[in-house]
């Protein structure tokens, strides 16, 4: 099978394999058995990429046991083998870790990893080189971070046949991608005045429900049913809004409320009807705890009072300062008023080495200056968005 490509990210750069630049992932199938394992099976690469809450996906062919890839700066990667018939054989896992953050690397766009010699062990495909700490400059901390996302992958390979006809929905742009979304409360913001106030490492109020996106080969539809998991269905699902999608297709919330608590989803397979067509849907639950980083904005006025910048600190629900360039990959700032209407949304901040072409972006994760000062008499709350390399968003709510 050639090459597929979706993308249904506005502000992403084209990946490609043709060996015009960008940063290549290569490697080679080894024919050796562990645990009576082996990868010779494997005929394709379902490679996944997540950048600003959008699924790029893509097949590459692995030819005489040898593959090669471009990717690029400043998004998480994942490589899933399957065998012929598109049947899931294991993922890419290095010291746990089932993605590689492309974000803070040695060569910068220039950097080759090669994974050399490939391993299944289990559903693991583990590399004889190692490139967590090689090509890619990432932390123990950052590391332990991450991995605990070992399902999150396979789910998405098993969901690349959503409506089960035998062919592959990125061919007709009719991918379906599913992910958490989490609202926390933060705390009190800082001012020129005052050090922001977090709330301690237990009580921080975090909500969760789904959001589904649909590609462009969606018309948006009248009506999304979400029932399931298959094994326990629940019986208070309720998709609130389907809203039209930036380049077509639709986003939509689907959560569970109980009172003023929105439930998590356990992790299975949920059945998903769609303006009457029936859809088979694999999600994998991540514990938010595992990618929550507080987003802590501190507001910096002129002498009318007038906001001029805010600086953003990150630290995890211990109050431990942390580097987010391999946990999250864009910020925005949301100010809202004393109607909780929202009366200014920021660009998206990305990391320094990311490069975005098509995207409102402004680059550097720890300082926002505003094109000129802003009036914030009736601030009431900022709402700090993020995503993190899976996709999934977080809202932060500060108040005064």
């Amino acid at each position: 099978m050639g090459l597929f490509l979706i993308l249904t990210n506005s502000c992403g750069k084209d990946d490609n394999n043709s060996g015009n630049g960008g940063i290549i992932i290569k490697g080679k199938i080894s024919g050796m058995m562990k645990n009576g394992n082996s990868l010779t099976d494997a005929k394709k690469l379902f490679v996944v990429n997540v950048h600003i809450g959008s699924l790029n996906s893509s097949f590459v062919d692995i030819t005489d046991g040898s593959f090669s890839y471009n990717s690029q700066m400043g998004i998480a990667t994942a490589l899933v083998f399957l065998d012929e018939n598109n049947k899931y054989i294991g993922t890419l896992s290095t010291q746990g870790l089932n993605l590689l953050p492309l974000c803070n690397l040695s060569n910068g766009e220039n950097t080759t990893i090669d994974l050399a010699t490939l391993t299944l062990v289990g559903t693991s495909v583990i590399p004889s080189h190692d490139p967590l700490g090689n090509e890619i400059i990432i932390t123990d901390a950052e590391i332990k971070s991450l991995k605990e996302i070992d399902g999150f992958f396979e789910a998405l390979s098993k969901n690349i046949d959503a409506d089960n006809d035998g062919i592959l929905d990125v061919l007709s742009n009719k991918q379906l991608f599913i992910k958490s979304k989490y609202s926390i409360s933060g705390g009190q913001w800082g001012s020129d005045n005052s050090a922001p106030v977090l709330p301690d490492s237990v009580n921080y109020g975090l909500g969760s429900m789904l959001e589904l996106d649909g590609d462009k080969g969606f018309s948006l539809p009248n009506s999304i049913v979400l029932s399931g998991p298959a094994d326990s269905p629940y019986n208070d699902i309720t998709t609130q809004f389907i809203n039209p999608g930036g380049e077509g297709g639709f986003y939509s919330g689907i959560w569970r409320n109980v009172g003023n608590t929105l439930l998590p989803f356990k992790k299975g397979t949920y059945n998903l009807t769609i303006d009457g067509n029936d859809y088979t849907m694999d999600y994998s639950n991540i514990d938010a705890k595992k990618n929550l980083i507080f987003v802590i904005p501190t507001l910096h006025t002129n002498s009318e009072g007038k906001l001029v910048s805010v600086s953003l600190e990150y630290k995890l629900p211990n109050h431990k300062t942390i580097n987010p360039v391999n946990i999250l990959t864009d910020v925005m700032i949301q100010l809202n008023d004393d109607s909780n209407n929202q009366f200014y949304t920021s660009p998206r901040l990305i990391n320094m080495n990311a490069e975005i072409q098509g995207c409102d972006c402004v680059k550097g994760l720890f300082t926002y200056t505003f094109a000129s000062p802003l009036d914030i008499s009736t601030l009431k709350r900022i709402t700090i968005a993020y995503s993190d390399l899976l996709g999934n968003p977080y809202l932060i709510n500060w108040n005064k």
